[in-house]
């Protein structure tokens, strides 16, 4: 008697219980590629995530940078003409040297460099320890870059601005 009591009491759970493994046991393919899916979809969130970071920093960076070069042409920084023609301004490139241009010798260590494209650098000494454009800055700020422009004209830009 005592058996036919547990049988027809939990008789039930256990059709529940075997249904439910039996179905598990079909369903495994489909639950394990659910698992998977899930996994890929936490990892393309987390580069996600950190490409969106890494973003933010690098606005905020050039935020910092574009209000540094900004005060290094209000600041009276020296725009750097080709040496090929010196009635075209250069472009700043990390790494070359700045010639004066009567001296025909490396401006000195800390004088800030600008150019007509926003690029502010300032001069610091490379491995051999000679003056080389680094510490650039970029300002999207184009009234600022022509107002610094316009005020060496003419003759004034080939005698009074260095060479690159």
């Amino acid at each position: 008697m005592k058996l036919r009591i547990f049988s027809h009491r939990h008789f039930t759970d256990f059709v529940f219980g075997v249904v439910i493994l039996v179905l598990l046991f079909a369903a495994r393919d489909d639950i394990s590629r659910s698992i998977q899916l899930l996994n890929e979809d936490k990892t393309r969130i987390s580069a996600s995530s950190q490409e969106t970071r890494k973003l933010e920093q690098s606005q905020e960076i050039a935020k910092a940078k574009a209000a540094i070069a900004s005060q290094r042409y209000k600041d009276g920084c020296l725009l750097v003409v080709a040496a090929n023609s010196p009635t075209n301004l250069a472009t700043l490139v990390p790494g070359e040297a700045v010639i004066d241009r009567i001296t025909k010798r490396p401006l000195p260590s800390g004088t800030v460099v600008c150019d007509g494209n926003g690029n502010t650098a300032i001069l610091v000494p490379n491995l051999d320890r000679k003056p080389v454009i680094g510490e650039i800055a970029y300002t999207g700020n184009r009234d600022l870059v022509m107002k610094t422009v316009k005020r060496i004209n003419g003759a004034r830009l080939y005698y009074n601005t260095p060479e690159k």
